[in-house]
């Protein structure tokens, strides 16, 4: 399936445009976008020209054409109040059409009504829209339908649409792979309710709602279900101070990985090697978590569920592993990366580590994030880290680390060069048995094929029991939506030897 991506021109260029000129290089002032924010894939390369064989980030904003126009490149009429834009596809194809110019404002929440979204699409159409297919995919970008009107919302979630007048209209609120579709009468400017705007919690395509497939490898020491849950994906409980997910609210699949999902009153569907030995099974998931654990089942990993793993990641899923369980990296992936300890043992011992936030996106969004939310220490009874040490923020219970990232090259369409290898997102001082306490990469990211890879050196979840969100928690499901948007579809790495 394709993703959606589209360019905005302002006024002039549609002029130009509906002159003749339709190229979407024919002027530097337009701005590329696709829902993963406006102009930028989250490897920060450029969506437009050559795509992403160069490591150029992309225009973030649209341009302002000066007097006469809005910040949106839309004209103003006598009265300066402000006329919505002319929206083409890339091709600079038809015109939106439809009544009278009007403006829906909003904000895109995550599904727990709580955590803003950034950079999520916002759009209206008459068009039905295409749904999530269920199963692995290529996510690939795509033209956004000529008549559509979209915005795409800001690092607190808000979000301002200019569109038209209209009866039974179809609007659209997608971040990767999590999408409502409803249907709304358009009569006049209006705040939409948040019933509209938030993410879905729960996969129901008939009712347009799609969130990700996803099974969780269940690890021994690290709790990635709970932090579902208070995303939104299941209900929780607070008991003294901890907060865990209800068993039978999660709406997605666990299997055992070391830890048996049923001494938690969890269904389970089985060991995680059931999972990755088969492919059929496998193609039922866009997302699998593999969390720290031991090797109960690694140790049953053979060269055909390597090649299984992979072919899976090329077809378009994300294959998220944490910490100890890096194996699943190392041995799957080893083009990426060598870990601290090859050849011999990558787990090492427990390290903090005050990061640095690498990724403008990311930065922008945890600083917009709801004060309530960047600390938790007045809901437990333990100190914890907070979100106050911006631009840096301190990850706990780290337990392994890259040491050297490698370039991973494969040829586009074109015949051009392109390094799928790792965008950092977080880094920051090693420890444990990282010698010298050398700066290492603990949030990664990689593109195989038309899917992605991710690997983080701590805990998703913090080792002991609290209440709310930590901020590793809240950089896993930042990185989570972006790896989930739409990306050009390259060739797997070829395995050497």
């Amino acid at each position: 399936m394709k993703q959606l991506k589209w360019i905005v021109y302002s006024s002039v260029i549609a002029a130009l445009a509906l002159a003749g000129c339709n190229s979407s290089e024919s002027n530097g002032s337009n701005a590329a976008a696709n829902d993963e924010g406006i102009g930028d894939d989250d490897d920060g390369r450029a969506t437009t020209g050559a795509g992403p064989s160069d490591n150029t980030v992309g225009d973030t904003s649209a341009t302002d054409p000066g007097d006469g126009t809005d910040a949106n490149g839309g004209e103003t009429d006598d009265d300066d109040r402000p006329m919505p834009p002319v929206w083409f596809d890339v091709g600079g194809g038809q015109m939106g059409t439809g009544g009278s110019f009007t403006t829906l404002d909003g904000f895109v929440w995550a599904p727990n009504g709580e955590i803003p979204v950034s950079g999520a699409l916002v759009y209206t159409t008459h068009v039905v829209p295409e749904g999530i297919p269920q199963e692995v995919y290529c996510a690939e970008c795509a033209d956004l339908d000529p008549t559509a009107h979209f915005a795409v919302s800001n690092p607190d979630g808000s979000f301002e649409l200019p569109t038209v007048s209209a009866e039974d209209v179809y609007l659209v609120v997608r971040k990767g792979e999590f999408m409502r579709v409803s249907v709304i009468d358009i009569d006049g400017s209006e705040t939409l309710d948040a019933s509209l705007t938030t993410l879905p919690d729960h996969n129901d395509p008939d009712d347009g709602q799609y969130i990700p497939l996803i099974a969780v490898a269940d690890g021994q020491f690290d709790r990635i279900e709970d932090a579902l849950g208070k995303f939104g994906l299941g209900d929780t409980m607070v008991s003294g101070f901890e907060e865990r997910l209800v068993p039978g609210t999660e709406s997605f699949d666990l299997y055992d990985n070391g830890r048996n999902p049923t001494t938690d009153g969890f269904a389970s569907e089985g060991g995680f090697d059931t999972l990755f030995s088969n492919p059929e099974l496998l193609a039922q998931y866009h997302i699998i978590f593999i969390p720290c654990s031991g090797d109960a089942f690694f140790n049953n990993l053979t060269p055909t569920d390597i090649q299984n793993i992979r072919d899976w990641v090329a077809a378009g899923g994300r294959w998220y592993v944490a910490d100890w369980a890096n194996e699943f990296i190392v041995d799957v992936f080893p083009e990426y990366q060598t870990f601290h300890g090859e050849p011999g043992s990558t787990d090492l011992g427990v390290y903090n580590s005050l990061a640095d936030i690498l990724d403008t996106g990311l930065l922008e969004w945890l600083e917009a994030i709801p004060d309530a939310l960047k600390d938790i220490n007045p809901l437990n009874d333990e100190a914890h880290p907070t979100l106050f040490q911006l631009p840096q923020v301190e990850t706990v219970d780290n337990w392994s680390g890259i040491e050297t990232i490698n370039p991973v090259v494969v040829q586009d369409k074109e015949g051009n060069d392109v390094d799928v290898g790792y965008k950092t997102w977080l880094e920051g001082p090693g420890g444990g048995g990282i010698s010298g306490a050398a700066t290492v990469p603990l949030t990664v990211t990689g593109q195989f094929g038309c899917g992605k890879i991710q690997f983080t050196s701590y805990h998703t979840a913090e080792f002991f029991d609290y209440v709310g969100l930590s901020p590793q928690e809240l950089v896993l499901i930042y990185t989570i939506l972006e790896i989930g948007v739409c990306q050009d579809p390259l060739p797997p790495p070829v395995p050497e030897g």
